[in-house]
């Protein structure tokens, strides 16, 4: 009898499989998402979950077996169960299981001495805007963001879908005080830019160092007194009106970015 194609197991098998050893894993679901993690991190995916039509999925099959993994086609009812989504969570009849991904801390930023451009969020609390910023690092080729320990959205499957994939493509660091980091980047050269409504340059007017960190505030708060401090120049995004100040901190990121980047 010729083996099927996927291997198809019950609930119950796939249960006591996963459960009997695995500990604690990550999930990330959707096409773009899945699809930077078998880019960047193949090895860590421990499981692959399916759903539709086999024809649908063929990379991805071939992407989890080539990093030894069988994927599982189970039926729709049994996906959503097993993989604990819905269908507002847009996950495209698609979900992985893998290692937790590294996150790096203070201690690590040594490893940003030779960065050129360093993204830095102050009290980002919102995930869409959180994994829309991921995306944006990722589209201009951040070297790094840094996010609060505290205080701050963590990385969590919506963050990972929002960022369609740009999760994967930049290093995340999770730092427990900001203020500190940026004074650890300023000793490896870098110039840090406070993104603030009343900068005293607009984004245009400013030269951007070519060590630059760029320091993003919080929704509706902006950067923190503190924060504002450290910073060697705050800078504005020129319009607005009355009533309507300031971009969201995933807009008002791409913008800047776009900035920084221009002459690069």
């Amino acid at each position: 009898m010729t083996r099927p194609l996927i291997e198809r197991r019950s609930a119950s098998e796939l249960w006591e499989a996963n459960h009997a050893t695995v500990a604690a894993v990550e999930k990330i679901f959707g096409k773009h998402s899945v699809r930077a993690v078998y880019l960047t991190r193949p090895q860590s995916v421990r499981r692959m979950l399916l759903a539709g039509k086999e024809s649908y999925h063929r990379e991805f099959i071939d992407f989890a077996r080539k990093s030894g993994v069988e994927p599982e086609l189970v039926p729709w009812p049994e996906f959503r169960r097993e993989a604990d989504v819905t269908d507002d969570d847009k996950h495209q009849g698609i979900v992985i299981f893998t290692d937790p991904r590294v996150l790096l801390t203070e201690a690590d930023l040594n490893q940003l001495a030779d960065a050129r451009v360093v993204l830095a969020l102050d009290q980002i609390s919102d995930p869409q805007n959180l994994g829309t910023i991921l995306r944006n690092a990722a589209f201009f080729g951040v070297d790094a963001v840094l996010i609060l320990k505290n205080r701050s959205a963590e990385l969590t499957p919506l963050v990972a879908r929002v960022a369609v994939g740009g999760a994967e493509f930049v290093k995340v660091f999770r730092v427990t005080n900001l203020a500190r980091s940026l004074e650890i980047l300023k000793e490896f050269g870098f110039w840090t830019y406070g993104l603030d409504e009343r900068g005293e340059k607009s984004l245009a007017e400013t030269d951007f160092d070519e060590k630059t960190v760029l320091v993003v505030g919080a929704e509706g708060e902006g950067l923190r007194h503190r924060t504002k401090h450290i910073c060697d120049l705050l800078v504005r995004i020129p319009g607005g009106r009355p009533g309507l100040e300031s971009l969201n901190a995933g807009v008002a990121t791409a913008v800047a970015l776009g900035e920084v980047f221009r002459s690069r």
